[in-house]
């Protein structure tokens, strides 16, 4: 995939919503030089909130709250979380990858974080057919009656699908930050485990505390 060498070039041809899924690196590195900004905060949108519905299976009782409310309340603290990954964690990571030979800039860390967000696009799309479709109440597996239940197929094949954007979120940013850090991708690995260590850490105390 070849993009245009001149800048003004570059930020009018850029295709990022189509290239991301077949060529990820080459995207991100244009992004990253030509429009590190264009559709950032879609992505920390998009990407937060996902994550956020995903996590609702976890707390059933918020599927009591009014429709309304809880929407506001996915997107409100969507942006939250997105905006918490993109400045605050990749920041933390950027350190992390520029202490073990990373060479890669901020600009470039926080893009391909950002861009790692991609998938929740389609991933909230499917959460809000779902959520048109039947309902709140679907996306908590407890609340499903059994196998006869019409939302248990439909459950069933939007998890795998999401699971897939997971796994396709997390390759997109262990595969990026590496281009970026010029580093092997294990170390861009090591990294991230051990952050999602440190942080699960953290997180596991405060609530004991």
């Amino acid at each position: 995939m070849a993009f245009p060498s001149t800048q003004d070039d570059a930020t009018a041809d850029l295709r990022p919503w189509r290239t991301i899924w077949t060529h990820p690196r080459q995207t991100v590195a244009a992004m990253t030089l030509y429009a590190p900004w264009r559709w950032m905060w879609l992505l920390i949108l998009a990407g937060g909130a996902s994550r956020i519905v995903e996590r609702i299976a976890l707390l059933p009782s918020l599927t009591e709250l009014e429709p309304a409310a809880l929407t506001l309340l996915i997107l409100v603290s969507g942006v939250v979380a997105g905006a918490l990954m993109v400045f605050v964690i990749a920041r933390v990571l950027h350190w992390v990858l520029r202490r073990i030979g990373g060479s890669g800039s901020w600009t470039a860390t926080r893009t391909a974080v950002a861009w790692a967000l991609a998938p929740g696009v389609p991933s909230l799309v499917l959460w809000a057919i779902m959520v048109a479709g039947y309902g709140y109440s679907a996306l908590t597996p407890s609340r499903i009656s059994g196998s006869d239940d019409p939302r248990a197929l439909v459950l069933t094949v939007d998890y795998a699908v999401q699971f897939g954007l997971t796994v396709w979120s997390l390759l997109i940013e262990i595969l990026c930050l590496s281009d970026a850090h010029r580093l092997a991708v294990w170390k861009v690995i090591a990294a991230e485990a051990g952050l999602g260590l440190a942080i699960g850490a953290i997180t596991l105390i405060g609530f004991n505390l």
